[in-house]
């Protein structure tokens, strides 16, 4: 059969198998880049970017999580039993009243407290469990059903009370309990910062209830103070009067007991306590001089005849002021240089060298006599002042009797006037305080003051809705982050160019925006301001880019799964090449599914199946089609075995042969994954390109099915993302695949407005 102005097939120098091999290092970059597809990226760096488009990509989960939480937070803020709080104001002064004090010694209540620790138990009193069961009765709550309601006790309150007291006295000893369970737990004190202001808060659901207890508690709490202050004051004033009584008898007793000894020992006034000195007293101080002088002087000429013992006699100060012993050790000096000096000319038996040596011996022993001399006078001199130590403290012992026997009365009769003058210091002074406490006790101050009491609050306390729903957006916000991060970690399919890129490694040649089905796609293509034709025109542009040569002569364009849309990925491809003019060839080598005759409207009655069984000539098999410079092989009568018959020499031969007719020839190839037949293609075709569908493939499929193109040694010059949300994924607004740019309105055609570019519309 024969093409009418096409190009015609040469059936002579037909290539062989081995032609369109592929270089040995490609295959090695398919195996690693297949071998790391585990799902993370090389690069481990932070990107902000990428997470925020993940956010925008689960943007309705989010808001829906979002929304559910603010409507639970709402319910339950309808739901919950408002409660109201009502704020009392009261001052506390720290106005101490020491009942006792004498001589800068306070016994009073809190004399020795801090500032802290006194507001600390003022706090601790207002909490206190007393002051809770006097508001309870003074305010007759324990049988206030608003505050308490009737509970009906249980089986153990009911055995207790028959078996104990009675079942009155338990009920009542419950509500006890219960009341003051309820009052502590509802009651909040806080001091204000800075100042001596308290602020009591009590919470009820009846506002009326936690102002009344509120105004309760702090009146409760002031005359209890008061009534403390009276029984302190009362207390103090029988214990004053007591101690007086004491110290009245003290003192008298002591007073005639100074003047009885006084006649009976004939004693003056003045004593001891007046520092009165006498000839006992002046003779024990200088004997106590006279002896430590003298022990000083005997540890003095101790320590000298110390070293006068030892070897280092020469260091004492009596020899080395000695001048006989100055004189004798220099001449002795210089007869020992002398001698040295000889010594190295003559021999030690030499009458020169005897004589020098005798007169070194001679000085020596004239040292030696002086040495002797200086020994006993320190020896002397140190028995002597120890003799004399001894002498003086003899002395000095002599003298303390004395001096102890002359003021032994004089001391007693002192103790005595001591004690009388003490007694008279204390007994005036707590008299002058039994009279301070007696006008403090008659004014009946109080430290604890109301200051602003509590009002009836108008508006509930809580719960509070604009926080509970804050509250239930934020958990809903953090819950939906949570959730959309843990689908996407779950998620392990090719959603992104990101993911072609990071985590296959490998080049996006296009992105192609989806589109509803097979028909709009047809449909856009026939428009060139489509997204989806202005996307595989960017393809096309990137392939004429992806080699030195420029546009590869034969491409096989295949995918992991069915259904990807590898067809029409090739059949677009090729139509539009076609249409700028170059001369392509479309095979559709999908041997098991074939769907490109559907898609151009072309019998699949015969093909390349019969091009390969050897029934049929190339020119025979290859159709025109409506597109010009399009030409078509369909993939003829399914065979019972594909994989055999790629696998022989024909379909190389005719990817080399078209070669020299045709400017480009795609080939529709085959899934990888479960067939053989990709692979056999791909090793026959010059280039291979891997089509992806967005939000569907698998990395992990993605990866074997590289691996199996790596074993081909297929030559993979990139994929291409189809199907690709643009309004789920903004990436166009940040990576530049935005189609969106627009064309130019009829109307603004038509305006007189001037248009500065020069670029044709298709390049926008």
């Amino acid at each position: 059969m024969k093409v009418e102005n096409g190009p015609q097939f040469d059936h002579s120098g037909l290539p062989s198998a081995s032609a369109g091999a592929i270089p040995t290092h490609n295959v090695t970059g398919l195996q690693l880049l297949a071998s790391n597809l585990t799902g993370a990226s090389g690069n481990n760096d932070f990107n902000i970017a990428i997470y925020w488009q993940l956010l925008l990509r689960h943007i309705k989960l989010i808001a829906s999580v979002v929304s559910a939480f603010a409507v639970l937070a709402l319910f339950a803020t309808l739901l919950k039993t408002p409660i109201y709080r009502a704020t009392a104001v009261i001052q506390i002064e720290r106005h101490e009243t020491r009942f006792t004090q004498s001589q800068g010694i306070e016994t009073g209540e809190e004399g020795g407290r801090s500032d802290a620790e006194f507001y600390r138990t003022q706090y601790d009193l207002l909490q206190s469990r007393s002051l809770a069961e006097q508001v309870a009765v003074r305010l007759g709550l324990l049988d206030d059903p608003k505050f308490l309601p009737p509970q009906s006790p249980g089986l153990t309150q009911r055995l207790w009370g028959v078996l104990s007291r009675g079942s009155s006295e338990v009920d009542a000893l419950t509500r006890r309990r219960a009341a003051v369970a309820k009052f502590t737990s509802n009651l909040v004190v806080e001091p204000k910062r800075g100042s001596r202001l308290v602020m009591i808060h009590y919470f009820d659901p009846d506002p009326s209830m936690a102002q009344l207890i509120v105004n309760g508690v702090a009146d409760v709490f002031t005359s209890r103070n008061l009534e403390r202050r009276f029984e302190a004051s009362t207390y103090a004033r029988s214990y004053l009067d007591e101690r007086l009584r004491e110290l009245k008898g003290r003192l008298e007793k002591s007073e005639a007991e100074v003047i009885a000894y006084g006649a009976r020992e004939q004693l003056m006034s003045a004593g001891v306590g007046e520092n009165k000195s006498t000839l006992a007293s002046v003779n024990l101080a200088t004997a106590n001089t006279n002896l430590t002088n003298a022990k000083i002087e005997r540890t003095k000429l101790e320590q000298l005849w110390a070293i006068a013992q030892t070897d280092n006699v020469y260091a004492l100060p009596q020899v080395l002021d000695n001048k006989g012993m100055s004189a004798n050790q220099e001449k002795r000096a210089s007869l020992a240089a002398e001698y040295q000096q000889k010594a190295s000319l003559l021999k030690p038996s030499y009458p020169v060298m005897v004589a020098l040596r005798s007169q070194m011996d001679e000085l020596d022993r004239q040292a030696s006599k002086i040495i002797s001399v200086v020994k006993d006078s320190i020896r002397t001199q140190y028995l002597a002042a120890k003799n004399q130590e001894v002498e003086l403290e003899k002395q000095l012992e002599q003298f303390k009797s004395n001096l102890i026997n002359e003021q032994a009365r004089a001391i007693q009769y002192d103790m005595l006037q001591r004690e009388v003058a003490t007694n008279r210091i204390l007994y005036e002074q707590m008299l002058q305080r039994a009279k301070e406490i007696s006008v403090l006790g008659a004014v009946g101050s109080n430290n604890i003051s109301v200051i602003d009491p509590a009002e009836r609050p108008s508006t509930p306390y809580s719960p509070k809705l604009f926080i509970n729903l804050l509250v239930g957006a934020l958990v809903g916000l953090i819950c939906g982050i949570v959730a959309a991060l843990i689908i996407e970690y779950l998620d392990n399919t090719v959603r992104s160019p990101q993911d072609v890129e990071t985590r296959l490694g490998l080049t996006l040649l296009g992105l192609v925006p989806a589109a509803e089905d097979e028909a709009s796609i047809m449909a856009a293509l026939q428009d060139r301001r489509s997204n989806v034709s202005e996307a595989l025109r960017s393809l096309k542009t990137a392939l004429q880019f992806s080699s030195p040569d420029g546009l590869p002569k034969s491409l096989a364009i295949t995918s992991a799964r069915p259904k990807e849309g590898k067809s029409t990925t090739s059949f677009a491809l090729a139509r539009i090449c076609a249409e700028q003019g170059m001369h392509v060839l479309l095979i559709d080598a999908d041997l098991r599914r074939p769907s490109l005759h559907q898609a151009i409207g072309l019998s699949s009655s015969v093909g390349l199946s019969n091009y390969l069984a050897g029934t049929m000539q190339a020119s025979e098999v290859v159709q025109r089609t409506d597109v010009e410079n399009l030409f078509f092989i369909a993939s003829g009568p399914l065979p019972p075995n594909p994989a055999d018959l790629f696998s022989g020499p024909k379909f190389s031969s005719l990817i080399s042969l078209g070669g020299e007719f045709f400017d480009l020839i795609i080939v529709d190839a085959p899934p990888v994954l479960g067939l053989a037949d990709a692979p056999l293609i791909a090793n026959a075709t010059g280039e291979t390109i891997f089509v992806i569908s967005a939000g569907e493939t698998r990395r992990d499929v993605v990866g074997i099915a590289l691996k199996r193109l790596g074993m081909a040694r297929a030559h993979l010059l990139g994929a291409v993302l189809n199907r690709f949300r643009l309004d789920r994924h903004p990436y166009g607004q940040v990576s530049g695949y935005d189609y969106n740019y627009g064309y130019e309105t009829d109307i603004e055609r038509d305006s007189p407005q001037l248009d500065h570019s020069t670029e044709p519309a298709t390049a926008r």
